[in-house]
């Protein structure tokens, strides 16, 4: 019993560090504090390209991780880390626009680089008023 306790432990701990490689960190480009649709990360839609999003949207932050291993399962980690983040701060859906990967074979770091993906028909009057006063501001801030 206490084996299977120990071995337990050892995988939930080994699993905890696959998923928090890697330098993160986050550009606000829009308006924050928007109303949250998608509840879950690994709910949100990944895309891969701007031609997939099919409806009006705008990017309201940038996410990068950087100096990740080339391993898949620490890619997948990151992207639902990515996900989640995204999902938290009221983002529909999430571009990964850039992947660095360089040369497999000399085993260099990856980064991925995405847009938080906001869809513009159908937000709500908070979102809206959130919106309005954001663009406001930046209007201010540009005059002077």
């Amino acid at each position: 019993m206490k084996k299977y306790l120990f071995l337990t432990l050892v995988l939930c701990s080994l699993s905890a560090c696959v998923s928090m490689q890697g330098k993160e960190d986050y550009i606000p480009i829009g308006p924050q504090n928007l109303s949250i649709q998608v509840k879950e990360g690994k709910d949100l839609p990944v895309f891969t390209n701007v031609n997939q999003i099919t409806r009006p949207w705008s990017n309201i932050g940038i996410q990068r991780i950087k100096n990740l291993p080339n391993d898949p399962k620490v890619i997948e980690a990151s992207i639902l880390r990515l996900q989640n983040f995204a999902a938290a701060h009221g983002a529909n859906a999430l571009l990964i626009k850039q992947y660095f990967d360089e040369d497999n074979n000399n085993g260099r770091p990856i980064t991925l680089a995405t847009n938080m993906v906001k869809y513009l028909d159908d937000l709500n009057e908070g979102d809206i008023e959130i919106i309005t006063k954001f663009a406001q501001t930046a209007a201010i801030i540009e005059e002077k």
